[in-house]
């Protein structure tokens, strides 16, 4: 089927719903229409280099099959401030990853290119992550599979070269970006975090299975039924109806997945990923279910009869609801919300629960705070107190904590913990936290913050004794014996070898009471 057709025939299905084709909404916040324009402002980024290594702003990626992938990408590097070297593992960050599945591929394209708007921006200003946004639809046919029939026009894929294996090229695209991004003073983490809605949201619950190593999280709506991580019903999964049989294809669950793919599921990994699913309370017809122009999985092929008999039929009150039992009943790792009230596409302060979602996750997961070093001394007598100081500083827009250790190095090598303290920092803010301990024995000491040696070592000496003459009375400098108020010589007063001791301690109370005890 030619380009124009396929346009032709998605107007037509959309304009039958009482679509309007000239503002199409996506679900990054924008429009098909202003995702088009303003190329120009992708190339434009800002000068310099940021803490990832690259030039902050948004990147266009070229396609590059050596590579594995066959379509470009964008990249997009919030501005934050370069960081010092940080006392802990606060410079290792996620990948957010978005998609953009509608229309064909030229629209993709564009519709992809603005990876700083929408929920993935918020979530990457908010954490100081990166975000890779892909134009990639995946449907059977782009696993090398039987094709199947699509329930909505805006998943027709044209451009052949993008037809292979798209799972593949989208763990290349995130391989590349990681390569990209590992060069300053951050690191990307093995598992990405993924958002996305409708189409979007329908990509990552296919991809998640086939690659469930490289997910940590994703937040996925407007969607009814979920993935299920079996491959043979048995009597006590609550599924909605009673299904004729028992083995769940893929896409559905993972019957023949091993089969068609040549890789058996992980399920042990699938099982390590945090969901947030979402839907529109309104996001079905219960008048004409089987016409909604959302729906998924209508027909009256195998796929659709299997969605039907283990989720029913209406999205909402049948399919998610569904999905959240069966969820519930194999302690699937995943948050349920519904919108109530709203539609397919509900209004931001509701989208902005996936944003949260993610930002609670990486808050727990990554060490959002920089743990520095301010000042430590390096030279100390028997009995002093040293200290070192530490910043802990929160340059991101999520409040945080993190936990300094502190530890010394002895002169033979053995380490001896000193505390462990928590600090809580808002965000956009700094804490200073002053580490303490006494050394009571000479030597070379080497300081511990939480476990990074500091390089200047703490050398521990004895204090200095006053000089003392030849008869063994102290001297002033000028080389006479030291005499008390009464004009009597220090040595000649009684008591002088105990009162030298207690000087030795730094008894200065105790040498008092013993001249008033000697005067009785």
């Amino acid at each position: 089927m030619e380009s124009q057709q396929i346009e032709a025939r998605r107007r037509r299905i959309l304009q039958t719903a009482g679509v309007s084709t000239a503002g199409i909404i996506g679900f990054s916040g924008r429009t098909l229409a202003e995702g088009v324009h303003d190329t120009e402002a992708v190339d434009g980024a800002e000068p310099g280099v940021n803490s990832y290594g690259t030039e902050p702003g948004v990147q266009k990626i070229e396609a590059d099959p050596d590579a594995g992938f066959h379509s470009p990408y964008f990249l997009y590097t919030p501005s934050f401030p370069s960081v010092e070297e940080s006392l802990n593992d606060s410079q290792v960050r996620p990948l957010v990853v978005t998609t953009y599945p509608w229309g064909d591929f030229e629209e993709r394209v564009a519709g992809a290119k603005d990876p700083d708007r929408g929920i993935t921006g918020r979530i990457a200003d908010a954490t100081n992550c990166p975000v890779l946004s892909v134009p990639l639809t995946l449907t059977r046919g782009h696993l090398g599979l039987e094709p199947q029939e699509l329930t909505l026009a805006l998943d027709f894929e044209i451009s052949e070269p993008q037809r292979e294996r798209v799972d593949r090229q989208f763990i290349a695209m995130i391989e590349d970006a990681k390569s990209r991004l590992n060069t300053g003073s951050y690191t990307i983490s093995d598992g990405i975090h993924y958002d996305g809605g409708s189409s979007a949201g329908y990509f990552i619950d296919k991809v998640a299975p086939l690659h469930p190593e490289y997910i940590n999280a994703y937040s996925s709506g407007a969607n009814g039924h979920a993935f299920l991580p079996f491959t043979e019903l048995t009597d006590d999964v609550p599924v909605h109806g009673d299904p004729d049989r028992t083995t769940v294809p893929w896409p559905i669950g993972t019957g023949n997945l091993e089969e068609l793919t040549g890789e058996a599921f992980n399920k042990e990994e699938w099982m390590d990923i945090e969901q947030f699913r979402w839907i529109g309370g309104e996001d079905q017809d219960p008048d004409d279910p089987e016409n909604y122009i959302h729906k998924r999985f209508r027909g009256d092929d195998e796929i659709d009869q299997v969605v039907e008999e283990c989720f029913g039929t209406l999205q909402v009150d049948d399919r998610f609801e569904t999905s959240r039992k069966i969820y519930d009943h194999l302690d699937v790792p995943a948050t349920f919300r519904t919108f109530e009230g709203q539609p397919h596409s509900p209004v931001w302060e509701d989208r902005l629960e996936a944003a949260e979602f993610h930002k609670e996750r990486i808050e727990a997961d990554f060490e959002l705070l920089h743990v520095t070093l301010v000042e430590s001394d390096s030279e100390a007598y028997v009995g002093d107190t040293v200290t070192a100081r530490v910043t802990v500083e929160n340059v991101t827009d999520v409040n945080s904590s993190t936990t300094v250790s502190f530890a010394v190095d002895g002169p033979a090598g053995e380490t001896t913990e000193i505390e462990t303290t928590e600090v809580q920092v808002d965000s956009k803010s700094a804490e200073t936290v002053e580490l303490e301990t006494v050394f009571e024995e000479t030597g070379e000491f080497t300081l511990r913050i939480n476990g990074t040696a500091i390089e200047d070592s703490v050398v521990v000496t004895e204090e200095p004794t006053e000089e003392v003459n030849g008869t063994g009375s102290e001297t002033s400098s000028e080389g006479d014996a030291v005499t008390d108020q009464g004009g009597v010589a220090a040595d000649e007063a009684p008591g002088f070898g105990v009162v030298q001791t207690l000087m030795a301690v730094g008894g200065i109370g105790y040498l008092l009471d013993r001249y008033r005890s000697t005067d009785d």
